[in-house]
Parts: structure tokens; sequence; C-alpha cells
């Protein structure tokens, strides 16, 4: 007989009118997709957490959005393995997985309005460099531009070319913040055109895929090649996961490493809610 995950039989209520941001702040910025009725005038919508086993094979939990009707995003891997340690097994285990979520905002500001685009675009969410927040950089150069007919430049003459000092602001933005921060940032900026640039970086952001509890037993969602690689080294005398195909079970086996196979969603959902309850930033 098939085992049951044992799901509660209504909606889990966990957090009420969230933002897109706080959504892939607290669960992790690999959640897709994103529904489509998100647009700049719908700033908050409710969301409930959800088991559904038939989503289990494909990204495994889901968040129904109550806006007129339902779209379901489905939670990446990232944040899966965001469950997973929140739910404190023990010492991380085995390769971490990487994802490379950093972009870098520079823009182009006058002096006079340097601190002010500044704080706004930290109070945003950038400029957050692991433990450190609030970071930036600034650099004075020359500026150049040409305003012709029916603009209205902030400094400077229409129809004549302007040279004026201007400050490089560079800050570093993660992908979840990077809408909320490029309009905070057309808001904040006084020129009438803004010019700025986002830049993708190789910095990476990485997670255990296991854990290890005090009996010497491995803890973890699925099995990747990498993490089996890893414990057949490591050879724990029992690992306990919710998916592991049958290849990986046939390696452990020959090894003598027992396999625990849980229910659906048994591990993962305690996860998420201790996770989504906390609501501990990424780099947190």
């Amino acid at each position: 007989m098939a085992r049951r995950a044992k799901f509660p039989s209504e909606h889990v209520e966990v957090m009420r009118m969230l933002t897109v941001e706080q959504i892939q702040d607290y669960l992790g910025p690999d959640i897709h997709p994103l529904p489509g009725s998100f647009s700049t005038d719908i700033t908050q919508i409710r969301f409930d957490l959800i088991p559904d086993e038939t989503l289990y094979h494909s990204h495994i939990f889901s968040l129904l959005m109550y806006s007129g009707h339902s779209q379901v995003p489905a939670l990446g891997r990232f944040g899966r393995l965001r469950a997973l340690k929140a739910l404190n097994m023990g010492k991380a285990v085995g390769p971490l997985f990487f994802i490379r979520p950093f972009y870098k905002c520079v823009t182009y500001v006058p002096p006079t309005h340097l601190e002010s685009v500044r704080e706004a675009l930290w109070e945003a969410g950038a400029g957050q460099i692991g433990r450190y927040s609030r970071c930036s950089y600034a650099s004075r150069g020359m500026g150049t531009f040409w305003p012709e007919g029916e603009t209205h430049p902030f400094l400077g003459e229409v129809g004549t070319l302007n040279q004026h000092s201007e400050m490089r602001l560079e800050v570093v933005v993660p992908k979840w913040y990077q809408d909320r921060v490029e309009r905070t940032l057309l808001a904040a900026h006084p020129y009438e055109e803004p010019a700025y640039d986002w830049i993708a970086l190789e910095n990476r952001l990485g997670i255990a895929q296991a854990y290890c509890d005090e009996q010497g037993e491995w803890w973890f969602l699925e099995d990747t090649a990498d993490l089996l690689d890893s414990v057949l080294k490591s050879h724990p005398s029992r690992v306990h996961c919710e998916k592991i195909s049958w290849g990986s079970r046939l390696e452990l086996a020959r090894c003598k490493i027992m396999v625990d196979i849980k229910a659906p969603g048994e591990l993962l959902y305690p996860g998420l809610q201790k996770l989504w309850g906390a609501k501990k930033k990424l780099w947190e």
C-alpha cells in the first residue's frame, strides 16, 4: 500500500498579505513561474501554503494565490533545501547546491542627491552582502548630455552639450528585489531620464543538500549524482529522504546502507512551516 503524507485537511494560513519579494525572500529566489497577474498596480496578494501530493515530482509544494483566480507557482530546489535546513536535523554534510541570484545596479546621480538615492535603494532591499547591510560604492566623474526639444533637464540647458560632475553609484541587488529596486530608483532619481545598468554577477549563494544527525544518519529531500557520491564515501548506516531513484537505492544497497523513504512532503511540509514562521532572510 502506498504511503500517504499526513497533511491537514484544511489550508494552513501562514502569513497574511505578502508581496512577491517577501515570498521569494522567505522561501527562496527560485519560485517559478511567478503569477503573471503580478503587475505594478498589484502590490499585495494573499497567499496560503498548501500541500499538494500531485506536484511532488515537479517541485512538490505550491502556493495558492487568491486574486479572483488561481495560479500556482512551484517552489524551486533552493527553497526546498532551505525548508530542510529549517528542520535542524544536524550538521550540514555533503556538497552544496549553488545559485547565482545577484546583480549589480549601477547608476549616475548628481552629488547633491547621492545620499537620498542611496538611502532609497537600501530601503528597497539593495546593498546586502552576506551579513553586511547598506553596502555601496560611489566614485566621482564627468557626465555629458545633450537635451533635445521638449525635454526638461534637471541640470543644464536644452539644445546644447552639457558637462556636469556626477557620482557613479553601485549596489548589489538579489534578483528577488530587482523589480522593486528599479521602481525605487526611477522614483528617487532627480533626472528625467536616469541612466542605469543591471550587471549579472558570478557571486554564488550556496546551501547544503543533506544533514547528519547525532546517530550519524543522513537526511535529505532528494538524491543527486554528487550527493550520492558523497553518501557512498561517508558511508552512513542509514539515509532518510523523500525521493530517491532506483539506481541510487541499488548503489546504497550494495554498500549496505539502509534507505528510509519518507512520504511525499513528510519532511518538506514541516520544514516550510518553520521556515515561513521564522521569516529569516536568505543570507541568514
